[in-house]
């Protein structure tokens, strides 16, 4: 096994453990990344569909408030471009697809009740202190209860269509049924999303306003490009030691003596790796928790985007369907046309145990209801199962279930001793998405620079 001494180890070269690489070499210290994958980016992923068109099947999309990972953008040669929103949008309720821009058409009683549970959610959220929401004065109570619980209480949501629709919604944003996510856990994620709260998550105008130019997996490649040959693939971390001087992380191909390290991987993955001497029970107890929705991701391609020609802008919500969500992913050219659909939670996993044939088959249904018959024919059709991704194990930020803050909360962040943390979970501000890696590498990293 080759031997490697550096500064700082950085385990993972997803967004956070680049942007953590990145800037401890602007700081002058020697680092070394392993990844597991044969690949750099972690939750983001550039794949090919047969005629060569380039299409991100993991994090993709760039909207405000994003500042760090436009930024990036910009000093790496990367153009963003607004994602296409031109014509109408889809709910589809009770077996009818209405059309809709801006607030949908689900009637008065469920817009109110939508209204006033989502403004409800915001005030506890804003009542979180930002790094240590296990503090919040009825913290416990939250954290004892489910978000499926809260939902379903006819006195927070009377209306069956808003509860359907939020159901939906949340099932969504943590790729799981609510009635698996703590309601702490939720309001976490609200939280991280500014003062709009889950208003920021939910309005895709807001959060899925870009895209980049070569995909979002481009700016992970230039990034990793930056740091030369310090990036190793192919090299599975399974074991840290550390003593007071340093620590020793061996991966299947390297061990690397190090000051420090950062671990930049899901928390279930973090929590997979062997440390010796063992982690505080705190540690070991919140890593094994924190474990990742599951969800499939299909894309679909067609000569051109067709749905644009029946004035559709290829955005549907579908909350009684095997494919609840779609959106247009045309690439910036315009052709061909692209679009973007997905399955959550226990909707994922029942699909994913499907012969492939009959999964395609209901998945282009689902389609066809939406936008006719065209939709049953696409040129290409790429499946993306994130459950199979074994450095993965699933998508795309892994959710707080119940007891999980309260109990070990103070782990989320806490280096322990010579070992640091950094992941989108970790995040503060723009928790789960890519901007919220970026941005907890940056701050594992600011870490390890003011250490001793």
């Amino acid at each position: 096994m080759e031997q490697v001494t550096a500064d700082v180890c950085v385990v993972g070269a997803g967004f956070a453990g680049l942007a953590a690489a990145r800037q401890l070499a602007a700081a002058g210290r020697e680092v070394v990344v392993l990844e597991a994958r044969d690949r750099v980016g972690g939750r983001v992923w550039n794949r090919e569909l047969p005629d060569g068109t380039v299409v991100s099947a993991g994090g993709t999309w760039l909207g405000k408030g994003q500042e760090r990972m436009f930024q990036l953008c910009r000093e790496l040669g990367l153009e963003v471009y607004p994602q296409h929103d031109d014509g109408d949008h889809l709910i589809c309720l009770d077996g009818r697809n209405r059309r809709h821009r801006g607030i949908p058409k689900t009637g008065p009683a469920a817009l109110a009740t939508l209204g006033w549970a989502f403004l409800r959610l915001n005030l506890m959220a804003r009542r979180l202190p930002k790094d240590a929401p296990w503090q919040a004065r009825r913290a416990r109570a939250w954290d004892a209860r489910t978000l499926g619980q809260w939902l379903s209480h006819p006195l927070n949501v009377p209306s069956t269509t808003a509860h359907t629709l939020l159901q939906s919604t949340m099932n969504l944003l943590f790729c799981t049924d609510p009635a698996e996510v703590s309601l702490l856990g939720a309001l976490v994620l609200a939280r991280g999303g500014g003062g709009s709260g889950f208003g920021y998550y939910t309005d895709t105008r807001k959060t899925e306003s870009h895209l980049v130019d070569g995909g979002a997996p481009e700016l992970a490649r230039r990034m990793a490009a930056r740091l030369g040959t310090a990036v190793h693939l192919s090299s599975p971390v399974r074991r840290i030691v550390q003593n007071t001087t340093g620590v020793e992380v061996a991966s299947d191909a390297f061990a690397v003596r190090a000051r420090r390290v950062i671990v930049a991987t899901p928390p279930v993955l973090a929590g997979r790796i062997h440390f010796d001497p063992p982690l505080p029970a705190a540690h070991s107890h919140l890593r094994q928790r924190l474990v990742p929705g599951a969800v499939i991701r299909v894309h679909t391609q067609y000569a051109e985007p067709f749905w644009r020609g029946q004035k559709l802008s290829g955005q549907t919500l579908a909350p009684r369907s095997p494919v609840p969500i779609t959106i247009d992913q045309t690439p910036r050219s315009g052709e061909p046309g692209v679009l973007s659909s997905y399955a959550f939670g226990a909707g994922a996993v029942r699909l994913g145990r499907l012969d492939p044939k009959e999964r395609r088959d209901i998945w282009l249904d689902a389609l066809a209801e939406r936008f006719g018959p065209e939709a049953r024919r696409p040129t290409a059709y790429l499946e993306t199962d994130w459950s199979e991704q074994p450095w993965s194990l699933g998508g795309m930020v892994a959710h707080f279930p119940p007891g999980a803050l309260t109990n070990y909360g103070s782990a989320l962040r806490e280096p322990v001793g010579r070992i640091h943390w950094a992941s989108t979970e970790s995040a503060t501000l723009m928790h789960g998405l890519m901007e919220g890696a970026v941005r907890s590498g940056e701050r594992a990293a600011r870490e390890v620079l003011t250490a001793n």
